[in-house]
């Protein structure tokens, strides 16, 4: 941290290759925020600062300004980045503490990792031949139940041996719902349910509904006070996928110890975030040893790499390229 002397705060907008929809919203562009630290003898470092649309309770205008509040406060800007930063945004602590572990902690390289195949709602392949990927993400939850169903069993029947798949509901179910769905599911093909539940509904009769498991993401940050780890124990409970830009990396780093001591598995997912911190997830993965399949297949709907290739996703290294011209500056602290 000694040699940090300089921090510059940029705007970004990426091109998508087609409206994003997010449910909520949708999306025809992809914005967020973009730190640049720079060091004495150092490399600069880049991390991001990207709320998304429809699941971040706040906006790019609201983080941005906590940001530059932040940033004017008196005192070296050592200082300011490194004191007590819990009462910032999520996204906004993200993009500090993202900064400040590149800056002070070896990493490894961005490589190729296991990741889970997406199949959004409107992705042909819900229908035609399965992805060859070993583990392969459906979403689910806006059609009907019985709907949903009939869409899951012509999907295991179509997968190869060895494939598993993980379904995501968003939140949208009822238990009777989730039972319409799921039962007689073989649990060893379907790895688990993520956010199957409507808020508010009890996890507690899950394992008489399914033996498939359910997994947490949303449920991790409804609350603005940490979530306790106590409900970890929750039985079903197999997998926690974490959002390190919705939930701050700190945050993150506490909930994966909490999920490992109960031996849960833990997914890193991403927020349709630039290929710069889609690259930093891989590193992390195998800075924290986590071996995966990660939620990471999210950078095919970005029509434009930040800055630079993506290293950790070879087959899309050939994306058009967003430079540094083409970012918004919005101040330079030191």
């Amino acid at each position: 941290m000694s040699s940090l002397h300089r921090l510059h705060l940029w705007r970004f907008r990426l091109s998508l290759t087609a409206p994003l929809d997010l449910g909520a919203v949708t999306l025809d562009q992809r914005e967020g925020l973009l730190l640049q630290w720079e060091r004495d003898g150092a490399p600069c470092v880049w991390s991001e600062i990207s709320p998304l649309p429809g699941f971040s309770p706040h906006d790019l205008e609201t983080c941005q300004r906590a940001l530059q509040e932040r940033l004017r406060r008196p005192g070296s800007l050592a200082a300011r980045l490194g004191g007590d930063i819990r009462e910032l945004p999520a996204e906004v602590r993200f993009g500090i503490e993202a900064g400040l572990l590149q800056c002070t902690t070896p990493l490894p390289p961005a490589r190729p990792l296991p990741r889970c195949r997406l199949l959004r709602h409107d992705d042909p392949a819900r229908s035609g031949p399965a992805p060859g990927s070993a583990c392969i993400k459906l979403k689910v939850g806006r059609a009907a139940p019985r709907s949903d169903r009939e869409t899951l069993r012509a999907l295991l029947q179509r997968l190869k041996p060895g494939q598993r798949l993980r379904l995501d509901a968003n939140r949208s179910w009822s238990l009777e719902d989730a039972r319409t769905v799921l039962e007689g599911m073989d649990p060893q093909r379907i790895e688990f349910v993520e956010e199957p539940l409507r808020p508010g509904l009890d996890y507690a009769p899950w394992p008489g509904i399914s033996a498939v498991p359910f997994a947490w993401d949303e449920t991790l940050r409804v609350d603005s006070a940490p979530f306790p780890a106590r409900a970890l124990d929750t039985p079903g409970l197999g997998a926690l996928v974490l959002k390190p830009m919705l939930t701050g990396l700190t945050e993150t780093q506490r909930l994966m110890a909490a999920a490992r001591a109960r031996g849960l598995q833990v997914i890193l997912s991403a927020a349709y975030e630039s290929n710069l911190t889609l690259d930093l997830y891989a590193r992390l993965a195998d800075h924290w040893g986590l071996p995966g399949p990660h939620g990471l297949d999210t950078f095919s709907v970005l029509g434009e790499a930040l800055l630079a290739p993506i290293d950790s996703q070879p087959e899309h290294q050939q994306h058009p390229l967003c430079p540094q011209e083409a970012l918004e500056s919005l101040g330079t602290w030191t």
